[in-house]
């Protein structure tokens, strides 16, 4: 009797998930991710040492996930590290935020299809390789140098 009871209690409330609106998907847009650093007054130079610096802290950043074992085979190690990754990115990204607000950078939102153009697609420290992409740093660091931007600032 419980499990029928908690059966139709489970069924009712993914019938009221599914007659609400849909949401905006959680990415599109998000300040946590799609964002920039600027400075008044800093020059082009400065900025990409300072972005560099803040980028070689940060790349160093693993996910407990990457020190875990891979439990439930091979659809449980994909999983884990599809996990892992996006626990690295937003755990960069934190860190980027913390060190390049330490050197006095405010932090603006940019549209997803500007940020994607600006820094390409995936991990905005790293290239393919692992390595500081240097076209990446050269517009980063022109953004955070020129002027001040029209978007959203964001809290640190």
């Amino acid at each position: 009797m419980a499990i029928a009871a908690a059966f139709s209690l489970n069924v009712a409330g993914a019938n009221a998930a599914v007659d609400q609106p849909a949401a905006v998907a959680p990415e599109a847009d998000d300040p946590a991710k799609f964002f920039l650093f600027h400075l008044d007054g800093v020059s082009a130079d400065i900025a990409r040492g300072d972005l560099v610096y803040c980028i070689g802290q940060a790349k160093l950043i693993l996910s407990m996930r990457d020190r875990t074992g891979g439990g439930g085979g091979l659809l449980g190690a994909l999983l884990n590290a599809r996990m892992a990754e996006i626990d690295r990115f937003r755990m960069r990204n934190a860190s980027m935020r913390k060190c390049m607000g330490l050197h006095g950078y405010a932090r603006y939102k940019v549209p997803q299809t500007e940020w994607k153009t600006m820094l390409k697609e995936g991990d905005i420290v790293l290239d393919n390789k692992g390595a500081v992409d240097p076209e990446v740093i050269d517009r980063m660091a022109a953004f955070a140098s020129g002027p001040t931007p029209a978007g959203e600032r964001l809290d640190p």
